[in-house]
């Protein structure tokens, strides 16, 4: 069991830092071996733990389209992951993907400063690229943009849907009301201040 395992089991295990808790790739060969998707691109927004890629090439998995939104990390507030990852604007990346996700344990840098994510020079992924690399396909999956966080939509949602509530039952108690005052009035008898 990792260490960031047990430090959330076990009161006073201190959880390591991601990268020492997976073995991450150190080539673009091994980050090809060990990933479904794998895309070559460049980090042109980043929101939170969604990044905008400009994608170049995609190595392996479905197609992608040439602007992609991926997740990198836990996106509730205030909530961090093990394998959570900060990528960095206008920086390249070989990035392994799981759908529209990416870990620490699925990327490197191209080009970069090393440190929680692996650093290969740019003539290591030349030589890794596969003979089936293709282009990025306009209309194929572009991820999903950031919007806003689903518990904030819910709240929204319930506020929305408590006062419509409300109006309609306003509403029905207002005609009954009416009514009630219509019948007496036809039928002669006195206000309902006098009674």
């Amino acid at each position: 069991m990792s260490a960031a395992v047990l430090g959330a089991v076990l009161p006073g295990v201190e959880a390591t830092s991601a990268a020492a808790s997976c073995a991450g790739p150190t080539t673009p060969g091994e980050l090809l071996a060990q990933e479904d998707g794998v895309v070559l691109a460049t980090v042109r927004e980043v929101e939170d733990h969604r990044v905008l890629l400009d994608v170049e090439e995609v190595w392996s998995g479905g197609d992608r389209s040439p602007r992609t939104w991926i997740t990198t990390g836990e996106t509730s507030a205030g909530v961090e992951g093990s394998g959570d990852v900060d990528l960095e604007e206008d920086r390249r990346y070989l990035v392994g993907l799981l759908g529209d996700r990416a870990s620490v344990c699925s990327v490197l840098v191209v080009d970069g400063p090393g440190g929680v994510v692996e650093a290969v020079p740019a003539a290591q992924v030349d030589a890794a690229r596969p003979d089936d690399v293709r282009a990025p396909v306009e209309g194929a999956d572009a991820g999903d943009a950031p919007g806003p966080p689903v518990a904030a939509v819910a709240a929204g949602l319930g506020v929305w849907a408590a006062l419509t509530a409300f109006v309609l039952l306003a509403g029905r108690s207002v005609r009954r009301h009416q009514q009630r005052r219509s019948r007496r009035s036809r039928a002669g008898g006195p206000p309902s201040s006098l009674r």
